[in-house]
């Protein structure tokens, strides 16, 4: 795999040098960005994905809960096209299935999906003229736009300081980027980070840049059916079936494993549309459980596309239960408040 690697390196180089003389020409202003009278917060990352921006951006959206909010992304793996408002009935194949997550969790919001950002953020501005803040889903590369305040997330355990760019790694552009984030969010962190990790990773990522931790705390998990819950603390009397189709499920899988007397995985790509034919796989692994204590958990992003008319037989059959996730900023969660609500109160 390494060598392999290697042999990809003048690829990454190409590709990097063309994304770096785009970036050049935003840069310099041959090509302009956009920018707008309200503030607009971009929440992105260097890498393909698996950093955790839904839970961030639905943190923010928490944070800024007495603001008038818009959400404008791109909606990943829609089978549409344009610009598209989501409303709580929307079908994930439709919209996309993260701004519609988040739209049913946070519904006094407004949610755009659009190829470019630009075109999402007029729509919104026109339609709702009193809008307080704007916030840009996975728009770190989308130059189009300006940001006021940008956030770049990095995985604890997959720092972009130690990746590469495409295709010889996992990167959109080289790591030099990161010189136009504004702050800088360490995400997926274990709970107890010491002080010695985050001078390491400080060192590191070697920025003069607000460098922020977070961590993942999963919530108690809810029934698909009736909305039942089960406690975190209980799970130790279950068997489980994890289900995913989201870019990187390593953390999820060790923290059921931990908790559950029986685990088994099943994993699909991320994004996945489900179909007949997978409930059949699914089946069949869950049957292989002894226990009558036995549930099938799924995340927050796979739920609102299993949430479906046509997959209610199996959701009424099988004991699907959501597992919801919070996102904790370590320590200084407070200073990471106060930078927020100073760039908005500000804009």
């Amino acid at each position: 795999m390494k060598n392999l690697r290697l042999l990809l390196l003048p690829f990454s180089w190409l590709y990097g040098c063309v994304i770096a003389i785009r970036n050049f020409i935003f840069d310099s202003g041959i090509l302009k960005s956009a920018s707008y009278p309200v503030p607009v917060i971009s929440i992105g990352n260097l890498n393909t994905g698996g950093t955790g921006k839904t839970p961030h951006t639905e943190m923010l959206l928490h944070l800024l809960k007495d603001k008038k909010t818009v959400v404008v992304s791109r909606g990943y793996g829609r089978k549409s096209e344009g610009v598209i408002e989501v409303s709580n009935s929307a079908n994930a194949e439709y919209v996309g299935d993260e701004p519609l997550q988040m739209k049913r969790k946070f519904p006094n919001s407004h949610f755009i999906v659009a190829e470019k950002r630009k075109e999402g953020i007029e729509y919104a501005l026109k339609k709702y003229p009193d809008t307080e803040v704007i916030l840009l889903d996975d728009a770190f590369q989308h130059r189009s736009v300006k940001p006021g305040l940008s956030v770049l997330l990095t995985q604890y355990d997959d720092l972009f300081t130690d990746d590469f760019v495409l295709p010889a790694g996992n990167l959109r552009e080289f790591r030099s980027g990161a010189n136009r984030a504004d702050i800088i969010i360490v995400t997926k962190c274990p709970a107890h980070l010491t002080s010695e990790e985050k001078k390491k990773i400080l060192i590191k990522i070697s920025l003069k840049k607000h460098v922020f931790f977070s961590t993942l705390e999963y919530q108690p998990l809810i029934s698909l059916e009736d909305h039942h819950k089960i406690e975190i603390s209980s799970l130790k009397d279950y068997e489980i079936l994890l289900i995913t189709g989201i870019a990187s499920a390593k953390k999820l899988q060790n923290f059921l494993s931990s908790q559950s007397k029986n685990f088994l995985s099943l994993e699909f790509g991320d994004h996945h549309s489900y179909c007949e034919k997978d409930f059949s796989v699914i089946r069949s692994k869950f049957n292989t459980f002894a226990s009558e204590k036995k549930i099938i958990v799924v995340t927050e992003k796979d739920a609102v596309k299993l949430k479906n008319e046509k997959f209610e037989p199996h959701i009424k059959t099988l004991p699907f239960y959501c597992l919801p996730v919070a996102v904790n900023i370590i320590e200084d969660k407070e200073e990471f408040n106060l930078l927020l609500k100073k760039y908005v109160g500000k804009s």
